[in-house]
């Protein structure tokens, strides 16, 4: 029985983390492919104009916006 309570905790407590990550609007920010190999700073500015702060670029070439 002491092993059912302590798996049904984990589960409550991992779905209050998701609901209150959710209401914070972590992960909301989106990412853009073919922003990178543009020229200029495309990705920074697609990001600004998504709500972030800004946009970068990762190793493959994939534009992550940052939040404010």
């Amino acid at each position: 029985m002491v092993p059912l309570r302590l798996c049904l905790c984990i589960l409550l407590f991992s779905w209050v983390l998701l609901e209150a990550a959710q209401a914070a609007g972590i992960g909301e920010l989106p990412t853009y492919q073919g922003l990178c190999q543009q020229q200029g700073d495309m990705c920074g500015v697609q990001c600004r104009v998504a709500g972030g702060a800004d946009g970068l670029c990762n190793k493959v070439g994939l534009c992550i916006c940052r939040p404010l």
